[in-house]
């Protein structure tokens, strides 16, 4: 019976997660890695794949499961990994955040010829700024509903998901709506959170996200929902494809301008001696 490190990660093949993580286990052998589909229920999905059957194929010397960290943890104050127990957290809310590069978006630009004037890489870093100010309401109530939810409570959205944005983003109607989320959920359990809670929690986030270092720093890309941002940033750029970009992106992905990854690329060369 051979031994061997698995990777179990979220989507399909050849998705976001696989092509990155083959990135960060280049050059290395006797590493699998095994998409498990959606987050909901993984680390019970893995658990039984290892104890049940995937026994009777092989035994992984040590395995993990490598996801994106979204609203479920709390972003740690270094670039770094977060991890808990079999469960490794990315740093960025997720995988589309590291493939969203302002260096990386312009040259594909300049390899497309675009129309869209966007001649620098200035350019580029200005519009992504631009964005991330019209977001910035609905991201800090993403994050905070994130911070106060309990198992089985409430979502960090009102709409259908990440990647489909609200109508309005400003910050009365970002409020109303996640409060309402709350309020839904308060009525039907023990819990006894005020709207000054709420209020008290968004205002950190709100605080974190009005700063001018935080958009200079390009801190945006690792706190926002990558899926949100994405679909912020299309409707800049009419007919722009992000599958298109995505592709060129992962083409060139480069996991070593990630410490994060470096880490995860640290932690199984040691479990490989």
């Amino acid at each position: 019976m051979s031994e061997f490190i698995t990777i179990y990660c979220e989507g399909q093949k050849e998705s976001h997660d696989i092509t990155i993580l083959k990135k960060v286990i280049d050059g290395l052998n006797n590493i699998l890695i095994k998409p498990i589909g959606g987050k909901l229920g993984s680390k019970a999905i893995v658990e039984y794949l290892e104890n049940n059957q995937e026994r009777e194929l092989s035994k992984s010397k040590y395995y993990f499961l490598f996801r994106d960290r979204d609203f479920d943890q709390p972003i740690p104050e270094e670039e770094k990994l977060i991890i808990d127990r079999k469960t490794y957290y990315s740093y960025r809310t997720t995988i589309e955040n590291y493939l969203l590069d302002v260096s990386t978006f312009f040259h594909f630009l300049q390899e497309q010829k675009n129309n869209y004037k966007l001649n620098t890489e200035e350019a580029v870093k200005a519009l992504f700024i631009k964005v991330a100010k019209e977001l910035k309401y609905y991201q800090a109530v993403r994050h905070t509903l994130g911070a106060l939810r309990f198992a089985n409570s409430f979502d960090t959205t009102w709409v259908v998901g990440s990647g489909t944005l609200p109508n309005v983003l400003d910050l009365d109607s970002c409020k109303a709506n996640a409060w309402q989320l709350i309020e839904n959920t308060l009525s039907k359990s023990n819990q006894q959170w005020t709207k000054k809670t709420f209020e008290t929690t968004l205002q950190e986030f709100l605080t974190l996200f009005e700063a001018e270092s935080f958009f200079d720093e390009l801190k945006f890309l690792v706190y926002y929902q990558g899926k949100d941002f994405a679909k912020a940033l299309t409707k800049k750029l009419p007919n722009f494809s992000i599958e298109n970009y995505y592709k060129y992106a992962k083409k060139y992905f480069d996991y070593t301008k990630y410490l994060d990854l470096v880490e995860l690329r640290t932690i199984i060369e040691q479990q490989l001696v």
